[in-house]
C-alpha cells in the first residue's frame, strides 16, 4: 500500500493555522453564549425544517405589521434570521477546516499503522537473532496481550431448541 501522506506540514504551518483560528475567535468573544445542558434541553429552537417556517412567518409579519402587537417589530425577526444565516456561513467555513484536518489526520493515522504493522513484522522476524531486541519486544508482547482484539467464540445454542 502506498503512503497517503506525501508531504508533511511543518510545525510552523500548523502553529500559524492554530493561531489564526484562535485569533479569528477573539472578535466573537463579546457575543459568546454558554448555555447549560438544562437550557439546551428546554429550548424550542429552529431545528431542521423550521427555518422555512420561520422565514414564512417573517415575510408575513413584515407584510402585515399592523396585525402584530404594538410591542412587536417584524424587522427584529428578519434581523435574527439574517444573523442566523451569517453564523451558518461561518460555521460552514469552520466545518470545512475541520473536515480538512480530519482527513489529513486519518491519512496520517493510516500511514502510521501501515508502518507499525510492517515494522512489527520485521522486528518479530529479527528478534530471534538479537537478545536485546527480544527483551525490547517483550513490552510489545505485553501490549498485545492487554489490548489486542480477541475474537469471541460463537454463542452456544441450547440443545433443547
Amino acid at each position: 500500500m502506498s503512503k497517503m501522506i506525501t508531504s508533511i506540514a511543518t510545525p510552523a504551518v500548523l502553529t500559524a493555522f492554530k493561531t489564526a483560528i484562535n485569533t479569528a475567535l477573539i472578535p466573537l468573544n463579546p457575543f459568546k453564549i454558554n448555555l447549560t445542558d438544562e437550557q439546551k434541553k428546554g429550548t424550542r429552537s429552529m431545528a431542521e425544517g423550521r427555518e422555512g417556517y420561520a422565514r414564512l412567518i417573517s415575510r408575513i409579519a413584515n407584510q402585515f405589521p399592523n396585525s402584530l402587537s404594538r410591542a412587536d417589530v417584524p424587522t427584529e425577526l428578519s434581523n435574527l434570521l439574517d444573523y442566523y444565516n451569517n453564523l451558518e456561513a461561518n460555521k460552514m467555513a469552520l466545518l470545512q477546516a475541520l473536515e480538512t484536518i480530519d482527513e489529513i489526520q486519518l491519512a496520517t493515522a493510516t500511514d502510521v499503522m501501515t508502518l507499525v504493522d510492517r515494522y512489527t513484522a520485521n522486528l518479530q522476524v529479527s528478534r530471534g537473532n538479537e537478545g536485546s531486541l527480544d527483551l525490547a519486544m517483550a513490552e510489545v508482547d505485553e501490549w498485545n496481550k492487554r489490548f489486542a482484539h480477541k475474537t469471541e467464540a460463537p454463542a452456544k445454542v441450547p440443545a433443547d431448541l
